[in-house]
């Protein structure tokens, strides 16, 4: 009697392909949502190191009555050193710069191991007050008459608009602002001088960031597309954004300087 034939043993080439497929799309389904979840764990990083960054801040301005000039060569003090006997010493090398982290006693990194960036109104925020007068805006000291030349907005609903909903509209989030901190994300920032040569930011919020002028923006982060805008026009996403940051609100830098004494 003979005995049936038996299949070859093991996978054809088809059966192997489509166990191949099969495992890709289980590994593509999985990656995606650790990438997300690691993302989400550097950027609550950042966020803590950022608070970290503006509490160092006050409590420098506190101890100084000034706030400290950005640091111009990565050695994580201020540029240039500051000098009680030269006001011209609070006229910074630069506004935009690194965090004088050094000098902050602080890390001065965010998650990505990226400086962080600082921004200050100079030299109105980086001279103490002299007199005990509320000249500060005429004589460029720090006293309880400047005010910060930064502007902060974001991009959300029209509060004004009420018939029509937004994502997109342009808003001040805050004006006058002494000071800001920034972190430029998982890229850094494209200028050397700031934080190594990274590829440049793609849309205007983060060209707003990174110009070395006086207006900021922060907001949610995007992945932008192909064809995106940093606008008003709804059709259109919004452009690639990964920046955070914080800004040190003036009337909690003047409470800390009236606590500490260092303003009447």
């Amino acid at each position: 009697m003979t005995s049936a034939a038996r299949a070859p043993a093991g996978f054809t080439l088809l059966e192997l392909a489509i166990v191949l497929l099969v495992l890709g799309l289980v590994l593509a389904g999985g990656l995606t949502p650790l990438a997300m979840q690691l993302e989400a764990r550097d950027r609550a990083n950042t966020d803590s190191r950022l608070l970290a960054a503006r509490e160092a801040l006050l409590g420098f301005a506190g101890s100084h009555g000034r706030l400290p000039c950005p640091d111009a060569d990565g050695d994580g003090r201020a540029d240039p050193p500051f000098d009680p006997a030269r006001k011209g010493s609070a006229s910074c090398l630069r506004t935009t710069g690194f965090l004088p982290w050094a000098e902050l006693g602080i890390a001065g990194r965010d998650a990505w191991g990226h400086p962080l960036g600082y921004v200050v109104t100079a030299p109105r925020f980086t001279w103490p007050d002299s007199d005990g007068l509320c000249n500060g805006n005429s004589s460029d000291e720090l006293d309880l008459c400047a005010q910060g030349t930064l502007v902060l907005r974001t991009r959300g609903d029209d509060p004004q608009t009420q018939t029509v909903l937004e994502g997109k509209a342009e808003q001040v989030m805050a004006d006058g602002v002494p000071a800001v901190v920034l972190s430029y994300g998982p890229q850094g920032n494209p200028d050397s001088s700031i934080g190594g040569a990274q590829p440049a930011p793609i849309g205007a919020d983060e060209r707003d960031n990174q110009d070395g002028d006086a207006r900021f923006v922060l907001r949610g982060p995007a992945r932008g597309e192909p064809t995106c805008l940093d606008g008003p026009d709804e059709t259109l996403p919004l452009c690639t954004f990964d920046d955070q940051g914080l800004w040190l609100p003036l009337v909690v830098l003047q409470e800390r300087l009236v606590a500490a004494r260092r303003l009447p």
